[in-house]
């Protein structure tokens, strides 16, 4: 059967001519609607592989073994700006460029308004923003952040769940703005002093995690996808609450609250309810999907009742998050090149409500509903395109089609406020962060930098400098700011033309 490789953790050979074929590829990007006539500035530079860094601090020099990590460093832009006499500056084309021995890439100074990473002992190819109490839309520096991750360690025995706390994430400092630019940043972000910290509790997990997700009504309960193909539930409270108070010594061993074993082999689809508390849909590689609904001690996962209208393995699940039936109404990824949108509360569960039949021309790997207008969802997947369909009528075709990137896209994540702004994460090693709302007005007489000609008009901003990234999330809470984890670690960033 179709999809019963592990795509997160790694891609098989029988990818690699796809893949090849993608690279001679010229990119195109189709017309996109334009829901507003807005434009932001561009960025016109891209983010640097070898940054100068400060290291963050450890709170606990000796914290338990969970706390041992390599810990955030803070990105420090250099400051030469001096070119050789003669040579032109000119902008990187991912995917096409290749740099010559000596060479590497700079970044404009002045592209982030914030950027910040973190690497810990295993890659965490998962995470999930934990929602905390600090205030609904937070743009004061510096910010705090508290994300929940899985390892794919090497050691069955050395996997972990870490619930970690990002604090005093300052502004990028030193970005080679003139002092009369960021005058108005002085209120924000003062003189003071102080590196980045962060502080982590683990918990040993039974084998690697291939996806993870926090309930949103409750971030502490953490349901994860572990590569053994069991799917279990955790109540991570103790680990939270310790997060705020550096002197306790949190549990290293907790144990599930609950666990499924009724999906027939591993997987990779996630999703909690947005609107009912505890309702809960997970799929695997077997094709299937089972809704978990919550009672009293538990979870009755209806495993005899599952949606089983795909027949290749179910990447991606998530529910409706806006617009009419919201807790009812869930869509599916599938490497059988479609994506379905399912009804729970249908008798018949072998026929999707909407089937978006060849949706791409390959495995479809992610999705994403608007949060703001609620009958548009996105899907990306191996064709290294992104789309964007209005599910009243999926027979006119995709909104928007956009294939930019070289290789696979791993993750897609809609802005929880912009209407028309997207970001994706692509195995490129590429995170780009799109609006289609803007209008491209050139008539190809304006004098450009070598390499514009690249990037669509739609396309914002192109982050690098992660290796293979996996997963990319929109902070809901701090205006603009992305997290982004890759097998190098982890970035946390807000761009200067997304604030």
């Amino acid at each position: 059967m179709p999809g019963k490789r592990k795509k997160r953790g790694g891609r098989e050979e029988d990818a690699q001519e796809q893949e090849e074929e993608a690279e001679t590829e010229q990119p195109e990007a189709a017309e996109a609607p334009a829901a507003a006539s807005r434009k932001r500035k561009k960025a016109s530079a891209q983010a640097v592989e070898e940054l100068c860094e400060e290291d963050f601090e450890d709170d606990e020099d000796d914290a338990e073994e969970d706390d041992e990590e390599e810990i955030v460093d803070e990105f420090n832009e250099d400051e030469e700006e001096e070119d050789q006499a003669g040579q032109q500056k000119r902008i990187w084309r991912p995917g096409i460029d290749e740099l010559e021995e000596g060479e590497q890439l700079d970044m404009e100074p002045g592209t982030y308004d914030m950027i910040h990473k973190a690497q810990v002992e295993w890659p965490c190819l998962s995470f999930d923003i934990i929602r905390d109490d600090l205030g609904a839309q937070r743009s004061s520096y510096p910010m705090t952040a508290y994300v929940a991750a899985g390892t794919q360690a090497e050691q069955v025995s050395d996997n972990r769940i870490y619930m970690m706390k990002w604090s005093n994430l300052r502004k990028t400092v030193k970005d080679g703005k003139e002092e009369s630019d960021s005058e108005d940043d002085d209120d924000d972000d003062s003189d003071e002093e102080g590196e980045a910290v962060l502080d982590v509790k683990g918990v040993v997990h039974p084998g690697g995690v291939n996806r993870i997700r926090c309930m949103p009504q409750a971030s502490h309960i953490v349901a994860t996808w572990a590569d053994t193909g069991k799917v279990h539930m955790w109540n991570l409270d103790a680990q939270r609450k310790a997060l705020d108070k550096p002197g306790d010594k949190a549990s290293t061993s907790a144990k599930p609250i609950f666990t499924c074993e009724a999906h027939k082999e591993e997987g990779y689809a996630l999703d909690f309810n947005p609107k009912e508390t505890g309702s809960f849909v997970s799929g695997s590689n077997d094709s299937t999907i089972l809704l978990w609904t919550p009672v009293k001690g538990g979870w009755n996962v209806e495993a005899s009742n599952s949606f089983s209208g795909h027949t290749a393995s179910v990447e991606d699940l998530q529910w409706k998050r806006a617009g009419n039936s919201v807790g009812s109404i869930f869509a599916s990824a599938s490497a059988d090149s479609s994506a379905r949108i399912w009804d729970v509360r249908e008798q018949n569960r072998q026929k999707s409500a909407v089937h978006i039949k060849e949706g791409h021309s390959s495995y479809v790997n992610v999705l994403s509903w608007s949060p703001c207008v609620g009958e548009l969802l996105a899907t990306a997947g191996d064709d290294c395109a992104f789309k964007v369909w209005d599910i009243r009528n999926i027979a006119a075709g995709p909104m928007a089609n956009f294939m930019w990137h070289k290789k696979p896209i791993t993750s897609i994540d809609w802005h929880p406020t912009d209407e028309t702004t997207l970001v994706l994460a692509s195995e490129d090693s590429c995170v780009s962060l799109w609006d289609m709302a803007v209008e491209d007005d050139r008539d190809g007489t304006e004098e450009e930098m070598p390499g514009t000609e690249h990037y669509p008009a739609q396309l914002m901003f192109v982050h690098q400098g992660q290796r293979d990234p996996k997963e990319v999330r929109w902070h809901p809470q701090l205006p603009g700011v992305c997290i982004c984890t890759a097998s190098t670690g982890f970035n946390i960033f807000n761009t200067c033309n997304m604030t």
